[in-house]
């Protein structure tokens, strides 16, 4: 009897990680441990996004230590996910549970030191969560130190790894909408924190780096500071990529849209990643036409599909879908965004010359 050209289980285990990592979370708080509970009841948000459940269940990775300067939070992650190799020191977890691949979850503050020296001490890959840091000379530290000790640096834009959208870049790559011409992203939400998964999105799909930039901010006084704010930008991208970021503070009832318009049809994200749809053009009239959008045979945890993604680099030895220049480019958009406002909404290039600029 012939064997089936494809069978469910093979595609299933196909996609796994070959083998068997010790995982590890520095940081145990919302982002490492806590934020699902938020999120209980709301679809828009598929379980796990907090890091250490989404260790748990992804394949591939075994979690087995964490660490936090506060006691009161290692005490409630071992209550939660039953890990007893808890430590107040990073270094000394490292030294004694040789984790492989580590979750970098602190706030922004320490997240380059911490980086930097699990990079020192050979981890093989950190997945840091965004934004990536407080100014570009420590992103551009964290990118240093990984490289020079051959480190695998991700950043934890995880919507990069996400089925919906991974099948959206194939609908694009098999030209059903055209060659990819704008980006458009509606949301309410701060440039630099939030929208730090946008705009590594927007990298991901443009497949090629920032240009340069200019910016609209909402406030003067914030756009002033170091704070994070919202304002809205525009992106020229090396290949002519355009992208349009709509990031007013007011509500205005669209939540997180995102649009990847092309030559000949669109795709959009409606309602915070909840409903995709795909228009191409009508052959006879040359109208926009509905059709179905491929959505994902095998959907789960967007966090999940990244921790597992991140293991899968480890194997080919470098990461293609959220690296560190990713996130970088992130925060790089965002500060240019105000720099242009502070400028008088004039074309900021970049890369940015002052390294020492901030934003949160």
């Amino acid at each position: 009897m012939a064997q089936p050209k494809f069978e469910a289980f093979r595609v299933i285990n196909e996609s796994k990680p070959q083998h068997t990592y010790r995982g590890a979370i520095v940081g145990c708080g919302r982002m490492g441990s806590t934020i699902d509970d938020e999120h209980i009841g709301m679809p828009h948000y598929p379980w796990p996004w907090a890091h250490a459940p989404a260790m748990i269940e992804a394949r591939g990775i075994d979690l087995v230590a964490a660490a936090d300067v506060d006691q009161s939070k290692l005490d409630d992650f071992k209550r939660r996910w039953g890990v007893e190799a808890l430590y107040t020191n990073y270094r000394e977890m490292v030294e004694k549970q040789r984790p492989d691949i580590v979750c970098v979850t602190t706030r922004p503050g320490p997240r380059a030191e911490v980086t930097i020296g699990l990079a020192e001490m050979g981890v093989k890959a950190i997945f840091a969560t965004k934004p990536m840091g407080r100014t570009l000379a420590e992103a551009d530290a964290m990118i240093e130190a990984c490289l020079k000790h051959g480190t695998i640096l991700s950043i934890a834009c995880h919507l990069n790894w996400y089925k919906w959208y991974t099948n959206a870049r194939q609908v694009i790559a098999d030209g059903a909408i055209g060659r990819l011409k704008s980006m458009i992203c509606h949301s309410p939400s701060s440039l630099s924190n939030l929208h730090s998964h946008t705009l590594a999105l927007f990298r991901l799909f443009a497949d090629a780096p920032a240009k340069w930039v200019f910016g609209v901010m909402d406030n003067n006084e914030q756009a002033a500071g170091d704070a994070d704010l919202s304002g809205s930008g525009f992106v020229v991208y090396e290949n002519g990529v355009r992208a349009i970021m709509n990031s007013r503070s007011e509500r205005s009832g669209l939540g997180w849209t995102l649009e990847f318009i092309g030559e000949t049809g669109r795709i959009v994200s409606r309602n915070a990643h909840a409903q995709f749809e795909l228009w191409r053009t009508d052959s006879e009239t040359g109208g926009p036409i509905q059709c179905q959008f491929p959505n994902p045979w095998h959907p789960r945890s967007s966090m999940v599909d990244a921790i597992e993604g991140v293991c899968r680099s480890v194997e080919i030895g470098a990461e293609r879908i959220c690296p560190g220049e990713f996130g970088r480019e992130a925060l790089e958009i965002a500060i240019a965004m105000r720099e242009s406002h502070r400028r008088g909404n004039t074309r900021v290039d970049l890369p940015l010359k002052d390294r020492s600029l901030r934003m949160g």
